[in-house]
């Protein structure tokens, strides 16, 4: 008996709960482009017209669909009202007896996958099975987008990487412009030029951000946005907490002066806990901002656990904080990725990611370039105090093809204490070149005891009547590699100059174990080209999330961080090979995060949000006492 009177109750409640919508046929929260502001559409119970309604204002429009009426056999028209709101409009209207229903004039769009040419290549945004990985193992992107693919003006995304390249084909358009046409800021040279000279930085940002459907590349998981370049990480894709904690200043300076930062990204971290580190990122949260950090990487088979060997800032406990591993096109956990079951709150895809790439490769005809093949004629060298000028050209190989190369030691094991010069010997005219990105690029085989030995490259603005140490090499393992490094707009004078300083401490740490020295060969200054490659790591799962939590932003504008990072999470798809390895046990899922339901736990009956279910639920309490 118990049961039918329970069953009872359960109808009474779905019935009193459906009544209380009355004739409304508002389905969807409103959004910047959900509906149409001011119109509405009515259906009257009868042939009676809207002409007569308290509703109406001076310049009030009136459509009727006159076949469509007269088919229905009801009146239905399109009322667009000055001066009054959608919801005002809705509520009204469906306290009219005359109306049957009324709702929103909704914006319609096309069911479209955008029309870069790569999209297919994305399957972190739509996995079909291309790559031979499982179908859906995504995050639901095309869905997604069918709600919203823009964040709304103004709101703006901070990547704190190796910068971004900002003449790129596929980031220029949405990238962040603030005072004096600058997009960022650089906190490795201290100043407003955050150019990517290693690649990482623009391959995050394309992941976030690339423009959509602009016939190009491929498509950035928000089509249009706002990215600013936060470049903290150098060449080599290295920082320090001192420049860690510049950027997060930095960040925190614009969103006072009234830069609406939503979110940051992320894609970086070490074993080390900084106290100073912590507290910027909660002050970042404070002011709105959600932080997308990536878990990190073991370089080995096996992944590690994070509860257990935190990774900073991904393991810091703040409640702006969303920790991002990796999965596969599989839907498995990446080998590579860190998890941990309180500390890693969902994955993303990582693997083979697709994305926007930088990098610049001397030729003929830059605004500088050698190959070292027609001799010494652009270069000096000479030696300090004490040491032995041995720098002289020689014939090596690169890649299995013969070629010309200076070296600080030809033909012999380079001597300790030695401090020398390769100084190229003439002006560079870098003036015409405005705000433009520049970058300097070489290639070089390194082979120096990593630490204690070393490689800096200078650069002068006044004819190498001052220098600038801009970067250091040191290590290498005795293989070539194609380096690039940014030329900041301090350098660009009529007079640039640059120069290779070689530096060796007084012995080898093994002194059995000698190392060959540097070899630098195809030398040039000139401009970024924009390309395109696929790159591993948690690196390239946190964007996805970073883009995700922009879109949501646009979606609920006026939602808190703490109820945001929970749509984020409540709406992951769960998947078995992340249960126990993080804490939603599920992967992003940009689709369901943009609906409604998702800011709500779980999934279980709703009848408890009814303002019915406290009348109707007396009966149980009674029956529970019987």
């Amino acid at each position: 008996m118990y049961r039918r009177i329970f069953a009872l109750i359960c109808l009474l409640i779905l019935f009193v709960s459906s009544a209380a919508f009355g004739t409304t046929e508002k389905t969807a929260p409103k959004g910047e482009d959900n509906w149409v502001e001011g119109e509405v559409i009515v259906t009257w119970k009868g042939q009676s017209d809207g002409s007569t309604l308290s509703v109406l204002s001076a310049g009030t429009k009136v459509t009727a669909f006159s076949a469509l009426s007269e088919a229905a056999g009801r009146r239905v028209e399109h009322l667009r009202v000055p001066g009054k709101t959608t919801e005002e409009l809705l509520r009204e209207l469906s306290a009219d007896s005359r109306v049957e229903s009324v709702s929103p004039n909704y914006i319609i769009r096309a069911f479209a996958l955008p029309n870069d040419p790569s999209f297919s290549r994305q399957w972190g945004l739509s996995n079909t099975g291309q790559t031979g990985g499982i179908r859906d193992a995504d995050i639901d992107a095309p869905e997604g987008w069918d709600t919203r693919r823009e964040t709304l003006a103004g709101q703006v995304i901070a990547i704190l990487d190796t910068g971004i390249a900002q003449s790129h084909e596929d980031l220029a358009a949405n990238l962040w412009t603030g005072t004096g046409g600058m997009h960022g800021y650089d906190a490795i040279n201290g100043d407003s030029d955050p150019e990517d000279d290693n690649g990482h930085g623009t391959h995050v940002a394309g992941i976030i951000g690339a423009a959509g459907n602009n016939g190009i590349g491929v498509s950035g998981v928000a089509w249009k946005t706002s990215l600013m370049a936060v470049k903290m990480l150098d060449s080599e894709g290295s920082g320090n907490t001192a420049q860690e904690l510049a950027a997060y200043n930095w960040v925190l300076q614009k969103k006072n002066e009234g830069v609406n930062i939503i979110a940051v990204n992320a894609s970086y971290g070490s074993k080390g806990s900084s106290s100073a580190a912590k507290n910027a990122i909660a002050a970042l949260g404070d002011r709105g901002i959600l932080f997308v950090a990536a878990a990190g990487n073991y370089d080995g088979e096996n992944s590690r656990d994070n509860d257990t060997n935190p990774q900073y800032p991904a393991s810091y406990s703040l409640p702006n904080i969303l920790s991002v591993a990796a999965t596969d096109d599989d839907d498995q956990l990446a080998s590579f990725s860190h998890y941990g079951a309180s500390s890693v709150h969902l994955a993303a895809p990582g693997t083979d990611i697709f994305s926007t790439m930088t990098g610049y490769s001397p030729r003929p005809g830059d605004l500088f370039y050698d190959d070292m093949e027609g001799g010494a004629g652009n270069w000096g060298t000479s030696a300090a105090a004490g040491s032995q000028n041995l720098w002289g050209i020689i014939s090596t190989t690169r890649g299995g093809t013969a070629t010309k190369a200076w070296s600080d030691s030809p033909d012999r094991h380079y001597p300790p204490n030695q401090r020398t010069w390769l100084t190229l010997n003439r002006d560079v005219d870098l003036s015409a070149s405005g705000s433009a990105p520049l970058l300097f690029a070489m290639d070089a085989r390194l082979d120096l005891e990593g630490g204690n030995d070393f490689l800096h490259l200078e650069f002068s603005p006044d004819s190498g009547a001052s220098w600038s140490r801009v970067h250091s090499f040191t290590g290498g393992g005795d293989d070539w590699y194609s380096l690039f490094h940014s030329i900041s707009p301090r350098f660009r004078t009529n007079r640039f100059r640059f120069r290779f300083a070689f530096e060796s401490d007084s012995g080898n740490f093994l002194p059995f174990i000698n190392y060959a020295g540097v070899q630098i060969d195809n030398v040039g200054v000139g401009r970024p080209a924009s390309s395109y490659k696929a790159l591993s790591g948690t690196s390239m799962a946190t964007p996805f999330v970073t883009g995700a939590v922009a879109l949501v932003r646009a979606q609920y504008p006026d939602e808190s961080v703490t109820t945001i990072r929970r749509r984020i999470l409540n709406s992951a798809d769960r998947i078995s090979s992340l249960s126990g390895k993080v804490s939603s046990g599920g992967r992003l899922n940009l689709h369901r995060a943009l609906q409604p339901e998702s800011e709500s736990e779980g999934g279980g009956c709703a009848i408890g949000r009814s303002p019915f279910f406290l009348l109707l639920a007396l009966p149980l309490l009674f029956l529970r006492k019987r």
